[in-house]
């Protein structure tokens, strides 16, 4: 049997799917089977890659986003082990996914995430270390999603995030996710791409709304299964430190998207912040939020300030007399 299913969502990647495949097919050492998932297209407009490529394609009916095109690959895939790769990206060398899947070999790890390079408009290359937020350069095993019943959400904004925090928050002794520092994935720069770091309109706005929607989706499906331990703590935590941090990046890069950031950042406070206890508030809130660069006195000050701009009931407005 084949040991790995790669899976592609793709919507309107004529002009880059073949280079991507051209990086799957060199793929040495490992026996796989790639999944192309049309997302939404016309059924047959594809189907010329199979004179090239021994792919097995799906057709879905309707447009639905990467995070749903990649769930579809998983239930109709079989193989036991699963990596993602984009249809404009391709992987770094023809042993990328032997370095991937290497670790498995030797433990019986629930996933591995390898470190990946990002490709900048200027052609700069940024390397991602220690990465948990992006599907890029990842391998999960199949039976380890299937007993936690980890799925994507049906949002079209950061549903990594939702997929990669039930990884996180199922990770045990037993069942442990490895940062490897191997680089196996070539993250391409696009001109039209809507999730880079320099698109500032979506990154303070649609990509809060999807963090904080994803979020909530993943901690509501894990603590449906689970009772909140340290780990699910933690996340929340780091969670709403990383929320402070765009606020105050908003303020600087995006002011006209201030108010949309508080909006979601509230949601995330009003579901998530009462689930903790105060004496784990107490504990490890400061330490938490130092992690995210704020290890000042004063900088630390500034977000208690913050949470009671959250915590606030809505202002009630005036009515305008006639």
């Amino acid at each position: 049997m084949k040991q790995i299913s790669i899976i592609i969502p793709i919507y309107k990647a004529h002009d880059t799917i073949t280079n991507t495949l051209h990086s799957v097919f060199m793929q040495r050492y490992m026996e796989y089977t790639c999944y192309l998932i049309v997302d939404g297209e016309e059924v047959g407009s594809y189907d010329y890659l199979k004179e090239h490529f021994p792919v097995e394609i799906h057709y879905m009916k309707v447009n639905a986003g990467p995070g749903v095109a990649r769930q579809y690959g998983i239930d109709h895939s079989k193989e036991p082990f699963i990596s993602f790769i984009d249809a404009d990206d391709t992987y770094l060398s023809s042993l990328a996914l032997h370095y991937q899947h290497l670790p498995f070999e030797k433990e019986e790890y629930a996933m591995v995430s390898t470190d990946f390079l990002q490709e900048n408009r200027d052609i700069s290359i940024r390397l991602r270390e220690r990465d948990m937020v992006w599907m890029h350069g990842k391998m999960y095993r199949r039976a380890f999603l299937d007993k936690y019943d980890i799925r994507f959400n049906e949002t079209r904004a950061n549903e990594d995030v939702g997929f990669q925090t039930q990884c996180q928050c199922y990770a045990n002794e037993q069942e442990q996710i490895f940062l490897s520092k191997d680089q196996t994935y070539m993250w391409q720069w696009r001109d039209d791409s809507t999730v880079r770091t320099d698109n500032l309109s979506y990154a303070y706005n649609e990509s809060i709304e999807g963090l904080v929607q994803n979020k909530i989706y993943a901690f509501k499906r894990v603590l449906a299964r689970q009772p909140l331990d340290a780990g699910s703590r933690f996340f929340i935590l780091s969670g709403l430190a990383y929320l402070f941090k765009k606020y105050l990046l908003a303020m600087i890069k995006m002011p006209k998207q201030l108010r949309h950031v508080k909006k979601w950042s509230k949601v995330y406070y009003k579901t998530l912040y009462p689930l903790l206890e105060q004496e784990y508030i107490d504990k490890a809130e400061k330490s938490i939020v130092a992690q995210m660069g704020f290890d000042k006195v004063e900088e630390y000050e500034e977000f208690i300030k913050w949470k009671a701009l959250l915590n606030a009931p809505p202002k009630k407005r005036k009515r305008k007399k006639k």
